[in-house]
């Protein structure tokens, strides 16, 4: 057995030992058991968390030798991970708003269904909806209340986040936006930030959604989903692919016409529409290769964006992983420490080096991939040998846990990583 064959036996021995962890029965405002991060965020849910969560044990459950036991690991995780998605359908707003995060005592701790100036839910419900639905676990008229779901929150989604002159969604702020001290969106002024991140997962959930409307035999809903997915993934290619670069960056939205009149000059500045719509918000992040992860990039920008962004060790690319931010950026900050834990100014975040790997493999670029996947696995299984437990991500240039002691959630997506 080989050194990437002996980690990964690991980590997956780890996954079954632990798993369990992470599942719990309803309580309060969960009516409905749940998938957690695990370690800190315990007995908590959260949005693309139980997503990527349930993607993991699934994908771990595929490769228990053991048939009768790898059955009985699907049964639970599929269990809970229907209980996971329906938990957030079953609060949804008024308005198809859905809540980032519940806990038993408080089923929307970001104001996101009662207040519109903030973020909702990141849009991996239609993902969830149509890998659940490959598992068979829907019956009729779950699938037509899951549907509807979907439809509100597309509809909440266009009605709070687009903005019309490019086409592209928009943060309502910075709070709790996943990806949670980006540069391009951080500290940026409400509505301002087309993120790259945010499209690239709303584009992939609606081609999941048209997906799950074919499914359910609904045309309607089907074309629906497909025209906003296409029209999506013009307008990213459209705005956020820089040519001078050979990368895609988040967009700022900020470019107003001036209808204030001047002393001087009186309504010259009227006239001066700003026709570009929108700038580009040139920071160098680990989200700027998500469109070759939902396959929006085509292959000549794949090949700029990989072989001269990504492969580059003085960019992203490091013994352990990729780096969540260009080395080269001038926030490029691993030891930062400013009171959220949550640290993506360059610490190597499993999540990402999946979303990552994905599109390599997308692409063709199976030999940078396979190399990802064993920098990844032995991160986390030296983690394990070392501590007794994996952190929630690493540092890029020593390998060390930053923080998040004991967290699992998406880690676990390195067992399938190969």
């Amino acid at each position: 057995m080989n050194e990437f064959s002996e980690n990964r036996k690991l980590l997956l021995d780890v996954a079954l030992k632990h798993a369990a962890e992470m599942l719990h029965e309803p309580e309060g405002f969960l009516a409905c058991p749940y998938i957690d991060p695990g370690g800190p965020y315990s007995r908590t849910l959260w949005d693309w968390d139980s997503f990527w969560a349930s993607c993991a044990l699934l994908g771990i459950a595929a490769k228990i030798e053991n048939k009768e036991r790898a059955e009985e690991f699907k049964r639970q995780t599929l269990h809970y991970a229907k209980g996971a998605l329906k938990n957030f359908f079953l609060l949804q707003g008024a308005d198809g708003s859905l809540p980032i995060l519940i806990s038993d005592k408080n089923p929307d701790w970001f104001n996101s269904l009662t207040v519109t100036e903030n973020n909702m839910a990141k849009p991996v419900q239609g993902q969830f909806c149509l890998m659940l639905d490959q598992y068979g676990v829907w019956d009729n008229d779950e699938k037509l209340f899951c549907l509807n779901a979907l439809t509100r929150a597309a509809e909440c989604r266009k009605q709070r986040y687009l903005n019309q002159a490019t086409g592209l969604y928009v943060w309502a702020n910075d709070v709790a936006i996943g990806v949670d001290d980006d540069p391009s969106a951080w500290g940026r002024a409400p509505f301002s930030s087309a993120n790259i991140f945010l499209n690239c997962l709303m584009y992939q959930d609606l081609s999941a959604a048209a997906g799950f409307a074919a499914n359910c035999g609904a045309g309607g809903s089907l074309a629906m989903f497909e025209a906003e997915a296409i029209r999506l993934k013009y307008a990213i290619r459209r705005f956020c692919w820089d040519r001078r670069d050979g990368i895609y960056y988040s967009a700022d939205v900020q470019c107003h016409q001036n209808l204030s009149s001047h002393p001087v000059f009186g309504t010259l500045n009227i006239n001066l529409e700003p026709f570009w719509r929108c700038l580009p918000v040139k920071v160098m992040s680990w989200v700027s290769f998500l469109p070759l992860w939902c396959k929006i990039a085509d292959r000549e920008q794949a090949a700029s964006m990989v072989e001269k962004h990504l492969l580059n060790p003085e960019r992203f690319w490091t013994p352990y992983g990729i780096r969540s931010l260009s080395a080269d950026e001038r926030m490029y900050s691993p030891d930062e420490s400013r009171g959220n834990p949550s640290n993506w100014l360059g610490p190597v975040w499993i999540i990402a080096c999946y979303m990552v790997w994905q599109g390599l493999k997308n692409y063709g670029y199976d030999e940078a991939a396979s190399e990802l996947a064993v920098n990844v696995t032995k991160l986390l299984a030296e983690d394990y040998r070392r501590n007794g437990l994996l952190h929630e991500y690493y540092h890029p240039e020593t390998g060390r846990g930053i923080s998040g002691p004991g967290f699992l959630n998406w880690n676990l997506l390195a067992c399938i990583m190969e």
